[in-house]
């Protein structure tokens, strides 16, 4: 058996989705889980989180000739502790890409806090006597609700925990007030959560959608990128990938004045070989060839399947001459490696092998790979199962 390069991140035959039956991904069973995004879109802007202050200083001075001032003073530095605090942990989220679980709760956490915090303005409508303040209250609330529908829609429980503070001790401070105008409000208010409840969970609704959209166009986006550079029988680089990466490693190669071998191997006798045992055998032997082939060479090097019964090699940084040991050794292990199909034995195969070499034969893509193939020729000529390189 060939010395096998050990397995690493870098290599870069990545197996395609749809060479093997272990590999093949359909679309997923369940939803696709898009809670991370739906975290990051809740931290997208965290600055909006000082509205809160903004508002909250305009309830203070509205408030402040008809409640007792250290109440609203210390209720509004409950906001200066909380607004900050949650301002920061948003922004340490979003930078050091925290795990999802911790920052979901830190979300509902804040949000669940914030809402609290104005939750607390149920007390003043309890106890002013001038409707026209409470009203401004509510406004007040209101407007930080709706804003709860563009700001934290995108996680329900998050909005859900900022919401809910508000609106019930809100709608029962007017029920507690028991004069028809609050117990209309009470009313209003009641509508006005069924409304926030349904375009927040609508919203929501929208949201998940569309970032799910995106995962899958992402998704679908990769798996077609896998099936533009590879083969989908072997899972190997298509000829596509080879033209393009070759051409960027021989330009690579003219700077640092590094030598580049490429080798065309081709099955021997394979038409026969289909025609005896049939196509789906042949695309077995394809398959565990290029997987043989694959394992064989190091991750700095690449392996292509060029068409057909015939493989390409590319060797990295390597002349011809310090490639030829690692290519007979493949050989050889193709050759005493029968495949099993359909529950029998196949016979082995041979492999005949036409190596080129950059700068000493050629200085382009085309011509290096012609040079190869012109010794790949040169093998079939000498009786097959052999390795030539061009003089």
């Amino acid at each position: 058996m060939p010395a096998t390069a050990p397995a690493t991140e870098d290599d870069r035959v990545v197996p395609f989705r749809g060479s093997s039956p272990d590999t093949n991904r359909g679309a997923p069973d369940g939803p696709l889980d898009v809670k991370p995004d739906q975290i990051r879109l809740l931290n997208q802007h965290p600055s909006l989180i000082l509205v809160n202050l903004i508002n909250g200083l305009l309830v203070v001075l509205v408030l402040w000739h008809s409640f007792p001032r250290y109440l609203l003073l210390g209720w509004y530095a409950l906001l200066l502790i909380a607004v900050p605090i949650r301002l920061i942990l948003a922004r340490a989220s979003k930078r050091h890409q925290w795990p999802t679980a911790a920052a979901t709760r830190l979300a509902v956490i804040g949000s669940a806090a914030t809402g609290a915090i104005w939750g607390l303005l149920a007390w003043p409508i309890t106890v002013i006597p001038d409707l026209s303040y409470s009203v401004f209250i509510v406004f007040a609330l209101g407007g930080m609700t709706a804003g709860a529908v563009l700001l934290d829609a995108a996680y329900l429980p998050a909005f859900s925990a900022f919401v809910l503070p508000i609106v019930v001790p809100t709608t029962l401070a007017f029920v507690l007030r028991g004069d028809p105008i609050s117990l209309a409000m009470s009313a209003m208010l009641a509508v006005f959560a069924m409304v926030q409840a349904v375009t927040g969970f609508k919203t929501n609704h929208w949201i998940v959608d569309t970032l799910r959209l995106q995962v899958q166009r992402e998704s679908l986006t990769a798996d077609l990128r896998i099936m533009a550079n590879h083969d989908q029988l072997t899972g190997l680089f298509n000829r596509y990938y080879l033209l393009e990466t070759l051409a960027s490693e021989l330009s690579r190669a003219r700077r640092m004045h590094t030598p580049i071998t490429v080798a065309i191997l081709d099955i021997d006798h394979f038409k026969s070989y289909n025609d005896t045992f049939g196509h789906e055998a042949g695309d077995e032997v394809l398959r565990a060839t290029g997987a043989m082939l694959k394992d064989a060479v190091r991750a700095s090097d690449f392996v292509c399947r060029y068409g057909g019964e015939e493989f390409l090699i590319v060797f990295l940084d390597s002349a011809a001459a310090a490639s030829l040991p690692r290519l007979k050794s493949i050989c050889d292990a193709i050759k005493q490696h029968p495949c099993r199909f359909d529950g029998r034995t196949l016979p082995s195969v041979s492999i005949s092998v036409g190596v080129a070499e950059y700068p000493r034969h050629t200085r382009s893509v085309n011509g290096l790979i012609r040079a190869a193939d012109r010794a790949l020729y040169a093998a079939k000529k000498a009786g097959r199962g052999c390795i030539e390189i061009l003089p």
